[in-house]
């Protein structure tokens, strides 16, 4: 078994098998085991997306420089692909709460103020998710945008922003359940900061 820092405990993935091979659960999928599962299986679309893309980047560069003969709406794709890619992982990051933090004042902070920074940052971040999640939302409504489609392959515009919505969707529920956990729970806050 791999050793561990002294006082902690051994790695476990979702399961809770000390040792098992697989990424340990983090953030809110503690919370519920089948949270972990789910992610695990929701986390294998974009790594398919992202093989899809630098395989179709590859088979792009040999026919475009090999044979003269480049892939027609290689750029189409791939900005769409790019935006599924996008939101799918904002929701995957939101979940594990794994942002960018910088944490150099933390030492000096008092448990209790970094109680209360996580849940006004996660209230804050759920109100702002749910707004841009409206706008696009809205945006995607629009009858113009409804009709649009992209140029080579006719993939639907309105379709790929009403999905940005339902993922900003996701992360202000999020978002919000990160803020009633660290309220709640005293233990969360070590989850949440990483």
């Amino acid at each position: 078994m791999p050793a561990s820092r002294a006082g902690s405990p051994p790695a476990r993935d979702g399961r809770g098998a000390p040792g098992a091979m697989g990424p340990a659960a983090t953030g809110l999928l503690t919370l519920a085991p089948g949270l972990a599962r789910l992610e695990r299986a929701l986390a294998l679309a974009p790594a398919a997306i992202l093989a899809a893309m630098m395989l179709l980047t590859f088979a792009n560069v040999v026919l475009r420089y090999v044979f003269r003969a480049p892939i027609s709406g290689a750029f189409e794709l791939m900005s769409y692909m790019m935006a599924v890619l996008v939101f799918l992982s904002l929701v995957l990051v939101t979940a594990r709460t794994e942002h960018v933090r910088i944490s150099v004042l933390d030492g000096f902070l008092p448990r209790w103020f970094r109680r209360v920074r996580a849940v006004l940052f996660n209230l804050v971040m759920a109100g702002l998710s749910a707004g841009l999640a409206w706008r696009f939302w809205l945006h995607a409504q629009r009858p113009r945008v409804k009709a649009e489609v992209t140029q080579m392959y006719h993939l639907p515009v309105g379709r790929l922003i009403e999905f940005m919505a339902v993922c900003t969707g996701l992360c202000a529920a999020l978002f919000l359940a990160a803020a009633v956990a660290v309220a709640l729970r005293r233990s969360f806050l070590a989850e949440v900061e990483g």
